[in-house]
């Protein structure tokens, strides 16, 4: 069916029209990797997990890159602060080369622990430095830099007429030649393409150059290794919606006068998760990770599903509360399957309504991604009495594929759990909390129960008795 997006450059939705048919070309903005990744960078992958799979399930093949941010670069848009490489290597006491494999490897674990398919290509920055200079070499033939003496190499942005055109930046209200951090940029809004190394001070990453030694500067190495992976002109650029003014407009800078336009054909941005006092963000120690919640209990599913509650283009505040209802639905879900699992149907699947709600699932997620309205048609589903239960089945392997919300595997889990038999002394205990229970002894009853909790299982009363389920 048609597929919808919002497309930062137009600022409008489009309909989508693929440069190759039936083939998606995709590049998402990934992790500067000298920290674990916070809840609001996983939503940002997520929200790419999510257009990939969209695309799928259209029939679409996808060549998906994310790059990995493993060179050091300054921690500011205007190229000044603190290396982050560095600031990790010394918050740990490791090389900045570890400092990275470290958290490459934490950040795919945290994506594996969300169900987010790896992309198509994981390329690292530092695997890509020849790509890079080369980058900078095209462009220094053709007019678009200068050096900084004992600084670095430079963009000159007012060699580009419509240089900030993705943000809908004035440049005409921006100063130019700015002094910036004792820099003589010719514009305010240039940027580095290669610093020099301190002459005081050793780095552990630099590199040879043809301008000296020292290291990229930090927009270089998107444009290098999305043209390198998915060629000069693709589908689509996303990531944060941060990047619209300063990183994917310097990435413009640099690619377009190289390649042509459009580089990109369709620019997608993602909004940002929030705390109620902010922007979840490591340089405030504000932050939640998925490996955090899995400690205070929660499944990373049900993250996951909360997430679908929200749009990619809108803020979404995180809180437990909006977990704890998230999780509640998901759990209310996972009853539902594995409720149809045990039913049993000897009728079959009823093809023309399982191609009726197939189409009416992907119909919203097709339109922009919207995801919350796609959950809504699968509640409808699974209530609906019309849908035997083969095909209501059969259409969530569908949703598994399209939501990646794993449904039939944590159903099965339920219905393993619910068939093992407790331990005699766990069933004591049980039985010594209803008896609790029925003399009023709510203080020795909420007793047991913490214990069968620790012990691994679940207590539930139900008419006539109490039912004990093995934690997943």
């Amino acid at each position: 069916m048609q597929i919808r997006l919002y497309n930062t450059m137009t600022r409008k939705v489009e309909d989508f029209v693929p440069i190759t048919p039936n083939h998606v070309g995709f590049y998402n903005c990934g992790p500067t990797v000298y920290w674990d990744q916070h809840l609001g960078n996983m939503r940002t992958f997520f929200n790419g997990d999510m257009i990939k799979r969209m695309f799928l399930a259209n029939g679409y093949t996808v060549t998906h890159v994310m790059n990995f941010t493993d060179v050091g670069h300054l921690t500011s848009d205007e190229d000044t602060g603190e290396d982050k490489m560095e600031k990790g290597a010394a918050r740990e006491n490791m090389s900045v080369w570890d400092i990275a494999n470290k958290y490459i490897k934490s950040c795919l674990t945290d994506m594996d622990l969300l169900n987010i398919i790896r992309p198509t290509h994981m390329p690292r920055a530092t695997d890509h430095i020849k790509e890079q200079i080369e980058l900078i070499q095209k462009l220094e033939k053709l007019g678009f830099t200068y050096e900084i003496p004992g600084d670095g190499i430079y963009y000159d942005t007012s060699k580009l007429s419509d240089y900030g055109k993705l943000g809908g930046q004035n440049l005409s209200e921006l100063r130019g030649g700015a002094r910036i951090e004792n820099n003589n940029k010719r514009n305010i809004t240039d940027f580095a393409l290669w610093k020099f190394s301190p002459t005081d001070v050793k780095r552990q990453m630099e590199w040879d150059s043809p301008w000296g030694v020292g290291f990229p500067g930090w927009h270089l190495e998107c444009s290098a290794m999305s043209m390198k992976y998915l060629g000069d002109h693709f589908d689509i650029h996303s990531g944060g919606q941060e990047h619209i003014k300063v990183h994917h407009t310097n990435e413009i800078a640099q690619s377009e006068p190289v390649v042509g336009k459009p580089w990109v054909h369709y620019w997608v941005h993602w909004a940002w998760l929030m705390l109620r006092d902010g922007k979840m963000a490591k340089s405030s120690g504000s932050f939640f990770t998925v490996r955090g919640l899995i400690e205070k209990g929660y499944d990373p599913m049900a993250f996951r599903y909360l997430l679908l509650q929200g749009h990619y283009r809108q803020p979404m505040e995180f809180s437990f509360e909006s977990l704890d209802a998230a999780a509640a639905g998901y759990k209310n879900m996972v009853r539902k399957i594995a409720d149809l699992m045990a039913a049993g149907d000897t009728e079959p699947v009823n093809q023309d309504l399982y191609n009726e709600w197939h189409d009416k699932i992907l119909t919203p997620i097709s339109d922009n991604l919207k995801t919350a309205e796609t959950l809504v048609v699968v509640q409808d589903m699974l209530k609906n009495q019309t849908i035997n239960p083969a095909t209501k089945l059969s259409l969530l392997d569908f949703v598994d594929d399209l939501l990646g919300l794993q449904l039939r595997d944590r159903a099965n889990k339920l219905r393993a759990a619910e068939s093992e038999t407790a331990p005699a002394e766990i069933q004591e205990m049980a039985t010594k909390r209803a008896d609790a229970k029925k003399n009023r002894d709510f203080a020795l009853a909420d007793e047991l129960r913490a214990k069968i909790d620790s012990a691994g299982w679940t207590v539930t009363d139900i008419p006539g008795g109490f039912k004990l389920v093995k934690k997943q």
